[in-house]
């Protein structure tokens, strides 16, 4: 059987869309595990381009998140992910967009600020599920790899406080929106409700999310979370991911 093969970081907000759409859908996948950082030498090579996910599967190769659901959503359309209403799907995209583009990066700014100062907890997070020995190489390679990290995402003091406003913002657009039914769009779960959780999830580091930072957190990991521990939003995160993550349909090459 020809399974579709993810390039992904496992600590990662746009790799988890993809994951997560595969495995709602039940679909067998494989997933190439790289590092931040080193994946570079990896990806340029085979695809021309640093980010992910990537999605292979019969001969295509899907880049960039938005792009790998709609091929998953065509691909294996149940149960489904796009409302079947016209209208109801053109928002749910729109959700979808804004997050991805607006509150997505700046989020990951924010969260990241705070974040990678802890260098052993933070590479230790980013090379969860590989050997030890890997583990121990990439914890003192990390300095060098945040430096970039920075460079490349634009990491910085007035970055963090955009982001943080960002992030607020979206967590309170999910209360609002989906206070009548519990979903963003109608009253069911979709591709806006996937989006918006795994963007936001950095804001509770839900149970079912599929990478762990375990405790005890630095203080720069507990600083963060504390931040947003009282706001009603993270009840929406929490909830979705509860209900709607599923278990994993990785298998092996």
């Amino acid at each position: 059987m020809n399974h579709p093969e993810l390039w992904q970081i496992r600590f990662s907000m746009y790799p988890e869309k993809a994951r997560w759409a595969l495995d709602y859908k039940q679909v067998p996948h494989v997933r190439h595990s790289l590092l931040p950082g080193p994946h570079v030498l990896t990806l340029m090579p085979r695809f021309g381009q640093k980010s992910m996910p990537i999605l292979r599967h019969d001969g295509r190769v899907l880049k960039n998140s938005a792009t790998v659901l709609d091929y998953v959503e065509r691909t294996w359309p149940d149960p489904p992910l796009y409302p079947a209403d016209a209208q109801q799907r053109a928002r749910a995209l729109e959700i979808q967009k804004w997050f991805d583009d607006e509150i997505g990066p700046a989020l990951r700014r924010a969260a990241f600020f705070e974040w990678l100062p802890h260098t052993e907890y933070a590479a230790r997070v980013l090379a969860g599920g590989l050997p030890a020995w890997q583990q121990k190489v990439y914890v003192s390679a990390f300095p060098c790899i945040r430096a970039v990290m920075r460079m490349d995402m634009q990491i910085g003091a007035a970055g963090a406080e955009t982001g943080r406003e960002r992030t607020k913002e979206a967590l309170d657009f999910v209360v609002r929106h989906a206070a009548e039914t519990g979903y963003l769009i109608g009253d069911r779960f979709s591709i806006a409700d996937l989006t918006a959780a795994t963007v936001l999830q950095a804001t509770c580091l839900p149970l079912e999310y599929p990478a762990s930072a375990p405790e005890p957190r630095p203080a720069g990991w507990q600083r963060w979370l504390e931040r947003w521990r009282d706001h009603p939003g993270l009840d929406y995160v929490r909830r979705i991911y509860r209900d709607h993550r599923g278990q994993s349909c990785a298998v092996s090459e």
